[in-house]
Order: structure tokens, then sequence, then C-alpha cells
């Protein structure tokens, strides 16, 4: 691997040039086989129904380790234009927005990970709540509205790749479900979040704007673009930010969306 050069990394795979036009995605040591063949066949479907996404080769192994083959993008994610030029967040947002439905006007119904069994499973698994909370919050989900549009589950600005075109990109967590739960988790994203210990205060309140500027102008291109109203992506909040909980995230964004979650239970007492 040593001949192989390093281009990113983060908290599930490291990815490395592997040959003209294509990387290599090399998963840490351990990590679930099902998630990694649930990335390959949703990158796959995604991309059989035109949407643009790096093509996917197969599987590879590595030092050991399971690897996906995929097409090299080359350009910046989303996230980092934004944060060179703030100023452009209109247009970002609207970029953003015009994606995600994109994303959300496929059918998806093949697809064995479904939204609600998924979200049911990780609020059973979530920290910092008791099992009543847990069990009130489940029993709410159910009574959600059912879909199989195509949902990619982690849609946000670093997931989506500019060179001249938008790609989408990691769709391990994509599946078949409702696509105004898929609005509230890009929402939950957006929104909710710490910064590194030690990061200083002037510098957390004007991310916090520029994230919240973001958010709001990407609902409203969302809303537009698809002609939804807010409440049917509101009442997903609760189950979205209490599955969340049992990601690995810092302590604070924990706190931040716990009482998000309890304030929305006592609201439905």
């Amino acid at each position: 691997m040593t001949d192989l050069e390093r281009i990113g990394q983060g908290r599930t795979a490291e990815i490395f040039e592997y040959s003209k036009g294509k990387i290599i995605k090399l998963y840490k040591k351990g990590f679930p086989a099902e998630a990694i063949n649930q990335e390959l066949e949703v990158s796959g479907l995604a991309r059989s129904r035109g949407i643009c996404t790096p093509e996917p080769f197969g599987h590879a192994y590595l030092d050991g380790r399971e690897a996906l083959i995929f097409q090299r993008i080359s350009g910046a994610s989303l996230l980092s234009l934004f944060i060179k030029k703030p100023w452009n967040i209109h247009k970002y947002s609207k970029w953003l927005a015009e994606l995600h439905a994109e994303i959300h006007a496929h059918e998806a119904a093949e697809l064995k990970r479904k939204q609600k069994k998924v979200l049911c499973k990780y609020i059973q698994q979530a920290p910092l709540l008791n099992e009543r909370e847990k069990e009130m919050i489940i029993r709410y989900t159910k009574e959600l509205p059912d879909g199989n549009k195509l949902c990619h589950g982690d849609f946000h600005p670093d997931n989506v790749m500019v060179d001249g075109g938008y790609w989408i990109v990691d769709w391990m967590t994509g599946m078949s479900g409702n696509p105004a739960g898929d609005a509230a988790r890009s929402i939950i994203l957006l929104g909710v979040g710490s910064m590194p210990d030690g990061t200083p205060a002037p510098v957390k309140l004007l991310v916090q704007f520029l994230r919240n500027r973001l958010k709001n102008a990407y609902i409203k291109e969302y809303l537009k673009i698809t002609g939804h109203h807010y409440s049917a992506i509101d009442e997903w909040i609760l189950p979205i930010a209490a599955a969340r909980l049992s990601e690995w995230i810092p302590q604070g964004e924990k706190d931040e969306l716990v009482s998000i979650i309890r304030a929305r239970l006592k609201a439905l007492a």
C-alpha cells in the first residue's frame, strides 16, 4: 500500500489513488461487511436511476482490509466552497435542495434497508434516553407516513462534490423511505453540531450563524421545489434526532439533541 497516495480519510475508511480515473475506499479493519455491501448496492442503484454519482466498480481487498473501487471525482466539496465563499449561501443552498429533491424523485422499493426499521433500531440503541422515552418515540415513528423513495440518509454539503457538475457521494446510509424523513435528517445535520474543544467563542458564533443561514435557505428552496409543507418534515425531527444519538458524535451535540427530543416529547404529551 506504500505506493498508493492517500487523498482523504474519514471515521470509517481511507481514500487512496488506485489507478487512472479510479480511487479505492479502504475500510477500517473489522468494519461490517454488510455496511460495505450496502454502500455498493445503493451506489449502483442511484447511478442506474441517472443520479450523478461516482460509478462503483466492485469489491477489492488490500492489506487484509475490505475496500470498494469507485470512479474518481476531481473537485471540491460543496462544504469547502461554502467555507471559502459564504456570501454565495443562497446559490449553494439552492444546489443542495435541487440535488436532494432529485434523489427523492426516484423509487427504491427494492432496497432492503427501510427507513422506519433503521430508525427504530437506532432509537432502541440510543444512549441518554430512558426506556419509556424510547418506547414513546418508536411508537410515534411507526405511525409516520411510509414511503418507498430513494433516501440518501446522510445528505449534507460535504457529501456533494463539485467539478463543473455535481456529484453525490457516500451512499452507505442509503435506504428506501419517506423523503420528508431524509430532509429532516439534513436539517438536523445542518442545525445541530458542536465544534472542537478550544474553538474561540467568536468563531463558534460565526459558524453557527452561517450554518443556520444555510439550513434556513435549504429548507426554503427544498419546499419550493418539492411543493411539500414544512409540517411534513418537522414531524420526523423527533425520531431522526433520537436515532442520531446512537452515532459517534461529541457529547455536546448529544446534549443538544436530547434537549430537542425531550421538548418534543413534552409537547406530544
